[in-house]
């Protein structure tokens, strides 16, 4: 619960009403954590507005086994709150006649957005939700958010490995290290100013017809000073000719327009 968009954003607690865990004294916890709410049981869930569903890791079963004496829990909104999981996997509680969304807080500078999917009733409660709380709402579409989370992901963790081989690579060359990571700073500032300005359009093709057989020499030659590098970025050079040679088809498709506990917002 430490890194809680509850937590992170007080505002969001201001109208925070009965917090429900596995026992009362769980749920006064969460509840003193919060500075918010109060202690209570399923039936004061009724009243609420919106009913968020939190689960520590992979709790979301003890979570619904909390929430299954009450069923069905029909007309009310549920939000699974910082999750992995999509909406759907609410779906014994949409069976019973509840609509459901997802929450989930994404990287940015301010920490201020969000993604959400779901029943569209229930996305555009929760987005009133999240307003208390100043908070960017990006809405995907239906399975979505898998895909989302995992463009973020390979952003924010495929970089590192890729700009350390560079670095590295430099290094080998005889570059000293101050020097190395201003060349790479300045390259990878380049590059990533001209795809935000231009896309892809803004990027040469190490691999097209034209430039592959520099690449190909330049290759060779970290092949016999660091074999072990050279291999992997020529794997990566392979991925981006069968990605992007002129022999790949892209495939285009059209858009389709509580630690254990339940907490909620009247």
């Amino acid at each position: 619960m430490t890194d809680s968009l509850l937590l992170r954003r007080p505002a969001l607690t201001r109208h925070l009403g009965p917090v429900v865990a596995a026992n009362r004294r769980l749920a006064s916890r969460y509840s003193n954590s919060l500075r918010a709410g109060v202690p209570g049981g399923l039936e004061d869930l009724r009243a609420c507005g919106l009913i968020l569903v939190q689960p520590g890791g992979d709790e979301l079963e003890l979570v619904l086994g909390i929430l299954r004496p009450g069923a069905p829990w029909k007309g009310s909104h549920f939000v699974l709150l910082g999750s992995d999981e999509e909406a759907s996997a609410l779906e014994e509680l949409r069976q019973g006649g509840a609509l459901a969304c997802s929450v989930a807080a994404v990287p940015s500078r301010a920490r201020d957005a969000v993604i959400l999917e779901g029943d569209r009733r229930a996305v555009r409660r929760a987005r009133q939700w999240l307003a208390e709380g100043h908070l960017r709402c990006l809405e995907l579409a239906p399975g979505g958010k898998p895909l989302a989370l995992l463009g973020i992901q390979t952003a924010a963790k495929l970089l590192t490995p890729l700009l350390d081989s560079a670095l590295m690579t430099l290094r080998a060359a005889g570059v000293g290290s101050r020097d190395a990571r201003r060349l790479l700073h300045e390259a990878a500032d380049a590059a990533m100013r001209a795809f935000l300005a231009r896309g892809r359009q803004g990027w040469e093709n190490p691999c097209a017809p034209h430039r592959a057989a520099l690449t190909s020499r330049r290759l060779e030659a970290a092949f016999q000073a660091v074999p072990e590098l050279a291999a992997f970025q020529a794997e990566i050079y392979r991925a981006v000719q069968r990605h992007y040679g002129p022999e790949a088809r892209r495939l285009e498709h059209k858009d389709s327009s509580v630690p254990a506990r339940a907490g909620s917002i009247t």
